[in-house]
């Protein structure tokens, strides 16, 4: 979002015919062109993305962190005082 146009490079795939049709009647019904809609869908599918990686991987860290912590507690009962 905020793109510049200098900055946008032409991307081509192919979709089923259905799918093409609902685009064009939401871009219309939203006064937006459908590459803006469809790119605007693709960023907040990325977006998406990102943010499950980022908690997956926040998961992992947490999951580690916890398991390090008791192998610590667990050294602190090892005689030393």
């Amino acid at each position: 979002m905020g793109t510049l146009m200098e900055d946008l490079i032409s991307f081509s795939l192919r979709i089923p015919k259905s799918l093409a049709a609902s685009i064009k009647a939401t871009a219309e019904r939203l006064g937006m062109s459908k590459s803006e809609y469809a790119r605007r869908a693709m960023e907040e599918f990325e977006e998406r993305l990102m943010q499950e990686r980022i908690a997956e991987l926040s998961r992992q860290l947490a999951a580690h962190s916890a398991s390090a912590a008791r192998t610590m507690e667990g050294s602190t009962l090892d005689g030393l005082e």
